[in-house]
């Protein structure tokens, strides 16, 4: 038996970062059952902290009140929840809310739940008790779970996306009831199959690297800037490193188990982490007009400001040919461009009609320039960019449309339609891109993730060079390639028919007019 501690702190180390642990803090009341008890108490009246050890909780404890109908629910956990609300510290309560549900049952020695959070734990192995010293009442337990990434362990507790591949084994399984009479409305709901709906969220898992912590480069609440707490983490950091090391050994005789990460999961997490940005963006009031976000390139607030900060780059200053997207978020970007005499190509909706259109600001009047940025105004005022044409043409700067970008290595989630990429694959088939011509994206910084892992980036997705957002510029190291072609078996069939660039494209790699490789 041990003293009673009001507090405890859980930390989960991402494995897969090499010497960067993040963690996510969580101070609640414990009992005096003993550590480990108190520990699995708290990971027991939490369907995330169960989730992170592959509980179903819910369904176990729909199971249990089933069984036991006449039991009455009571939790310590969901005790500090309670008084949350008068209580004058303001972010320990939230944390408190954030560590427990809305519901909890009585923890006993023959709780099946209980016993299965045992078993995962393994406090030999993953779990490490420090604590604070004689005179503090605060006990610290590192516990070691393995998880992939922020968006992952956010995904827990919330219905999974439906991802594309999914919608299209659907839709064949409906084409083989249905043989006779709807094969037209089968293909319509395939063009939506990344338009997510709203989550709603209470709260988002704000991940803090300890790294970061130690190193003062993160604001932090007043109990992780205690130099004891710091010294704390510093071993963490140790103890955790000594395990990873265990672990990567492990890894190299399992590498081609591990490393391969199949298409549908891919698409799966791209779905996550872009309903994550949606619903944080939405619960913090950061987009404007159209909302809800969801399915849509932010509109993000202070995206002028963003604007702002490309022109004074170096990179645009230089360039006299950008390429910038549609979206509203950059229009303010693409009246920049125009008023900084350089040529603009801006893409065509969906690429219906043809591929881009110009606006060169010796033919616009300096009134026209607010009307040349929107997208019907291009359509007005800019000419039509063929498949061809293109040739004729040596593009600079590219600035694209982003839903996620990890600002370390560049990689870079769009809205799931695939437009950003496909229109890149066309212009470095046709040649005029090269590697000197830099791509760039605008965003806010909730749209940051920096644990995204590397392999979601797959052969024609498109990574970024320079991030710019209002409050600072973010150089990456961009460590993947960039598509240099399309590649024809990564496409939607439904995009061939309603693209004509396109079938012009692969009608002009057949003839030999253009590369194929």
């Amino acid at each position: 038996m041990i003293e009673e501690f009001p507090h405890v702190l859980l930390y989960y180390n991402f494995a897969h970062k090499k010497d960067r642990y993040f963690l996510s803090p969580y101070e609640v009341d414990i009992s005096r059952h003993g550590s480990q008890r108190a520990v699995c108490d708290v990971i027991h009246s939490s369907d995330f902290l169960c989730g992170l050890l592959d509980i179903d909780r819910p369904t176990i404890m729909k199971q249990i009140s089933l069984n036991s109908p006449n039991i009455t629910s009571t939790s310590l956990i969901t005790t500090a929840t309670d008084n949350s609300s008068t209580s004058n510290n303001e972010e320990t309560c939230s944390r408190r809310t954030l560590s427990c549900s809305a519901t909890s049952t009585d923890t006993n020695s023959n709780d099946p739940l209980l016993t299965m959070i045992e078993q995962r734990l393994d406090f030999k192995h993953r779990c490490m008790f420090y604590s604070t010293g004689p005179t503090s009442d605060l006990c610290i337990c590192a516990l070691d779970v393995d998880c992939h990434s922020s968006v992952v362990c956010n995904a827990i507790g919330y219905s999974n996306l439906l991802t594309y591949d999914e919608l299209l084994t659907q839709n064949a399984n409906n084409e083989e009831d249905n043989n006779n009479n709807n094969n037209n409305i089968q293909r319509t709901p395939t063009k939506h199959a990344h338009k997510m709906r709203h989550q709603h969220r209470q709260y988002v898992n704000q991940w803090i690297c300890i790294r970061d912590i130690i190193d003062g480069l993160i604001t932090c609440n007043h109990t992780l800037k205690n130099k004891i707490i710091v010294e704390i983490l510093s071993k963490m950091i140790l103890w955790v490193k000594q395990r990873n090391e265990s672990k990567i050994l492990e890894s190299k005789l399992n590498k081609s188990e591990s490393s391969i990460m199949t298409i549908t999961n891919i698409k799966l997490f791209k779905a996550r982490a872009r309903q994550l940005v949606w619903d944080l963006m939405e619960m913090k009031n950061e987009v404007r007009f159209p909302r809800p976000v969801h399915g849509r390139i932010p509109n993000f607030r202070y995206c002028e400001i963003a604007s702002e900060n490309v022109i004074s780059l170096e990179c645009f200053k230089r360039a006299r040919v950008i390429k910038i997207n549609p979206s509203l978020a950059q229009e303010s970007l693409r009246y920049l461009t125009l008023s900084y005499n350089k040529v603009l190509l801006t893409p065509t909706p969906s690429l219906d009609s043809a591929l881009f259109y110009k606006l060169e600001p010796k033919f616009l009047h300096r009134s026209q320039l607010d009307w040349a940025a929107t997208k019907t105004g291009a359509a007005e005022l800019g000419t039509v960019i063929q498949l061809q044409a293109l040739k004729q043409i040596h593009v600079d700067l590219i600035i694209v449309a982003s839903v996620v970008v990890n600002p370390i290595t560049g990689a870079r989630i769009g809205k799931g339609k695939g437009y950003g990429d496909l229109e890149y694959a066309i212009m470095s088939q046709m040649g005029c891109v090269s590697n000197k011509t830099i791509i760039m994206t605008t965003c806010h910084e909730s749209q940051l993730i920096n644990d995204i892992p590397n392999h979601i980036m797959e052969q024609h997705d498109l990574p970024v060079d320079i991030i710019v957002t209002p409050k600072r510029y973010i150089y990456t190291k961009r460590l993947f390639q960039r598509p240099t072609r399309v590649y024809w078996n990564k496409l939607d069939p439904d995009m061939m028919i309603s693209i004509p660039v396109l079938q012009e494209l692969k009608r002009l790699e057949q003839q030999n007019i253009i590369k194929s490789q």
